[in-house]
């Protein structure tokens, strides 16, 4: 069980994941891929599945989350559920 506060950013090295039960605690901002930017100011980013995945703690409550690590597209994923306690 993570302990957090309203507000807090839970960053998770994961190619996927959902909010299970509690929506209105936290949500899913969004899947990502790392890049870099150079210095000419365009973003370089690596061809690959995502590589990180982003919740924010919306208000007090609980929820539960699904984390999906792994290639989607060449191996079987792995999921970890994690339960969250969001505080004031």
């Amino acid at each position: 069980m993570l302990h957090v506060q309203v507000g807090d950013l839970l960053m998770f090295g994961a190619s996927g994941g959902r909010v299970l039960e509690g929506g209105t605690t936290v949500e899913l901002l969004g899947i990502f891929l790392t890049g870099v930017l150079s210095d000419d100011g365009r973003v370089l980013s690596p061809v690959g599945p995502p590589t990180s995945i982003l919740f924010r703690a919306l208000q007090s409550g609980q929820a539960r989350i699904e984390v999906i690590r792994g290639d989607p597209w060449q191996a079987i994923p792995q999921r970890c559920e994690v339960a969250i306690v969001v505080a004031v």
